[in-house]
């Protein structure tokens, strides 16, 4: 058994086909299919079951995969760090989200600081994907609106606030309530919603508050992408909850944003990492940016209030 075996019974668990493996790895079917059967033997135990031409992980393939992972993650993290005591640091940091409207702005002023730096951004629909993202080491940093969970695992993950904001009502303008300052719960009980998925931070914020104030919105439509809820809130097709921050930069014809009195209609983007996990200098240094910009965006968010 050698890495090359390991990083193939990988690529077999992740693609569930023997031959879509073997031509990715550039090596005959028989051969592949001869490693997984030593691996087998060397464990003693099945990693796979068979159900056809498709082969799914078994309990012990899950565990074995798991560590795999494990290893090849360890093994990254020790070529970044040599790399960066060699004075080999190229500068590159890895980010996950979940959010972007504050995006271009942090990275935009950060950039401006540190041109030397270069940034690879994953977007990614949901906070379980993206949490599975930090944990096998496919980014060194995530943003997010909620935390990150990993239920039944041991993963110590640090979290830095970057900012908190409120959660609005889009209505379309000549929708009853736009003529009203602001909005209660109440007053939204009955309405038809248009929002993003269950996986969204957004949605999981609003509905729990909703339920707390005793009904479920009833969502008639979901999309992960904002512009087409923003296009069926100004057709009338019903309302949505947003982040103020939506509202920042963007042309919102036809639509009016309505404050909500209820202290819970409020989120935080977070900035994580794993706390075990090296991190390359450009990574760590952000992570100090991301400190710095929150408190400037709390002294100008405090300045807008006094205003």
């Amino acid at each position: 058994m050698n890495f090359s075996h390991l990083q193939a019974f990988q690529l077999v668990a992740e693609l569930g086909n023997m031959t879509r493996a073997a031509e990715q790895l550039n090596v005959a079917q028989p051969a592949l299919s001869k490693i997984i059967a030593n691996l087998e033997r060397q464990f003693g135990v099945p990693l796979f079951d068979r159900r056809g031409r498709r082969l799914e992980l078994n309990p012990c393939g899950e565990v074995l995969l798991k560590r795999v992972k494990a290893i090849f993650n360890e093994l990254e993290q020790a070529k970044q760090e040599l790399a960066d005591l060699a004075g080999d640091d190229t500068g590159h940091v890895t980010v996950g989200v979940t959010t972007s409207q504050i995006l271009p702005n942090l990275f935009a002023t950060y950039l401006s600081q540190h041109p030397e730096i270069k940034f690879r951004l994953f977007q990614v629909a949901g906070r379980y994907e993206i949490a599975n993202q930090l944990r096998d080491g496919v980014v060194d940093l995530c943003i997010t609106s909620l935390p990150l969970e990993y239920p039944g695992e041991a993963n110590s993950v640090a979290v830095q606030t970057l900012m908190s904001e409120k959660i609005c009502l889009a209505v379309a303008s000549d929708h009853p309530l736009a003529e009203q300052t602001s909005v209660t719960l109440d007053d939204i009980a009955h309405e038809k919603f248009i929002s993003y998925p269950q996986e969204d931070g957004i949605r999981e914020i609003t509905d729990r508050v909703c339920q707390q104030a005793g009904f479920r919105p009833n969502v008639v439509f979901e999309s992960f992408d904002s512009s087409v809820i923003a296009h069926l809130v100004r057709d009338g097709v019903g309302v949505a909850l947003m982040s103020e921050s939506w509202w920042q930069g963007a042309t919102r014809e036809h639509l009016v944003k309505l404050p909500i009195a209820h202290d819970a209609m409020q989120r935080s983007i977070l900035l994580s990492w794993m706390d075990n996990r090296y991190l390359s200098p450009a990574a760590r240094n952000f992570c100090e940016f991301i400190g710095e910009y929150a408190k400037l965006m709390e002294r100008d968010a405090l300045l807008g209030e006094f205003s």
